[in-house]
This record gives C-alpha cells, sequence and structure tokens, in this order.
C-alpha cells in the first residue's frame, strides 16, 4: 500500500504538470494571434454598422461589453488559426459555454461570423442579406454587443459579433 500512494502521487503531479503545459500552449496561442493593425477601427466600425441597421428598424443600439469582446476576440483568433468559419470552439465549446468562460451569463445570445470581407460594413451587409443572420443583428430581445477580429494565416479577415442579454 505504501508503494501505491507514491505511483499515485506521481501520476496525479504528471496530470496536473500535462494540464499546465495545456494552458500554457493555450494562452501562447491565443497571444500568437494576429490581427489587422486598424483591429480596434474595425471592431468598432462593426458596432457602428450593426447600431446603424438597429436604428433603421426601430430598435435601441446595443452597448459594448468587454466580456462579449473578450468572447468574440478570443473566436475570431480561434476560427483564423484554423481558416475555418464555425461556431465551435478549438476545444469544440459552443457560443454559450465561451461567454460563461468570460463571465457572461446570458439569457439569450447570438453570434454571426464572416471570413475574407474588407470592411465593417461589407460583414454587416452580408448579414443582413441573410435572414437568419439579419435576425441575430436584429432581434429586439438583445442589449450588449462584442466584436472580435482577426486575420488567417492567408491574411484574410475573420469576423465574429455577438449580441446577448445577461439573464
Amino acid at each position: 500500500m505504501s508503494r501505491a500512494f507514491p505511483r499515485a502521487a506521481q501520476a496525479a503531479a504528471v496530470l496536473v504538470l500535462a494540464g499546465l503545459l495545456w494552458l500554457a500552449a493555450m494562452a501562447g496561442a491565443a497571444a500568437a494571434c494576429a490581427t489587422p493593425a486598424n483591429a480596434q477601427a474595425l471592431r468598432e466600425g462593426l458596432g457602428q454598422a450593426v447600431n446603424a441597421e438597429r436604428r433603421s428598424a426601430g430598435l435601441a443600439p446595443l452597448a459594448v461589453s468587454r466580456r462579449l469582446t473578450r468572447a468574440a476576440q478570443g473566436h475570431a483568433c480561434s476560427i483564423a488559426r484554423r481558416d475555418r468559419v464555425t461556431h465551435r470552439g478549438t476545444l469544440g465549446a459552443g457560443l454559450r459555454l465561451r461567454l460563461t468562460r468570460v463571465g457572461y451569463h446570458a439569457a439569450i445570445a447570438n453570434e454571426n461570423l464572416a471570413m475574407g470581407l474588407d470592411s465593417p460594413a461589407a460583414a454587416v451587409a452580408g448579414w443582413m442579406g441573410s435572414p437568419h443572420h439579419r435576425a441575430n443583428l436584429l432581434s429586439a430581445e438583445t442589449r450588449d454587443f462584442g466584436a472580435g477580429i482577426a486575420q488567417g494565416t492567408d491574411g484574410r479577415i475573420y469576423w465574429v459579433a455577438i449580441s446577448a442579454r445577461h439573464r
């Protein structure tokens, strides 16, 4: 029995170390995310373009949320690194889990993605041309907004727009 404990403790230590190394790798991957030099202006422009569409529809503008922006930016980096537009994160996490991870507990949440477009206006115009994406942008139930912008390995821009309302 005395021999089993040290082996179990060693195995646990190896698992903890492996977990820490994995977390460090994930943090390094997030830090290595390529963004255009004007990423902040693009994020702001995306919010302005979304709110212009909402005003035209008689809806209240969305307020920028740091937590939603962090979730959107993280997902933009994730899909840009994979050169793939998907609503699933690197480890398969959906929107709700990604929001919970940044401390945003949503009653309702929507996410729009785009790739390869050159401006906030082009991204919003594309979404407005799709009934499902248009409904996301014009949801009267959402209050908050976050945008993420990242650059893929081939130079294409990846856009993420999240709108939500707290529980």
